[in-house]
C-alpha cells in the first residue's frame, strides 16, 4: 500500500511538475495564520477598526490561494478538471470564512 501512495505521488510530480509533499506542507502550514487572521478581522469588526480588516483580509485571501498559487506556478500539463476544483476549493473557502466572520460579527 505504501509503495503504491510513493509511485502514485511520484507519477504526479514526473507528470505535472507538481511535489504533492510541498502542496500539503504550504496547505497545513497556513493553518495558523488563517485561524490567526479571521480573529484579527473579528477583533477589528469589533474594534471597529477597518485597517486591521483590510490588512488581515488581504493576508487571508492570500493564504487561502497560496497552495493553488504554488500549483499553478510549477505546473504543467495539468488537466482542466484540477481547475475546476481547485476554483471551487477557493471559492468555497471564501464564501465559508466570510460567513463564519459575518456570524462571530
Amino acid at each position: 500500500m505504501i509503495e503504491y501512495l510513493e509511485n502514485w505521488l511520484n507519477g504526479i510530480q514526473q507528470n505535472y511538475g507538481v511535489n504533492p509533499i510541498i502542496f500539503a506542507i504550504i496547505y497545513f502550514a497556513s493553518i495558523i495564520p488563517f485561524w490567526f487572521s479571521i480573529y484579527k478581522i473579528i477583533a477589528g469588526l469589533k474594534n471597529r477598526n477597518l485597517n486591521q480588516v483590510r490588512t488581515f483580509g488581504i493576508i487571508l485571501g492570500i493564504i487561502i490561494i497560496l497552495p493553488f498559487t504554488y500549483v499553478a506556478l510549477f505546473g504543467h500539463n495539468l488537466p482542466f478538471w484540477f481547475w475546476i476544483v481547485a476554483t471551487c476549493v477557493i471559492g468555497y473557502s471564501t464564501y465559508s470564512t466570510i460567513r463564519r466572520i459575518k456570524s462571530a460579527k
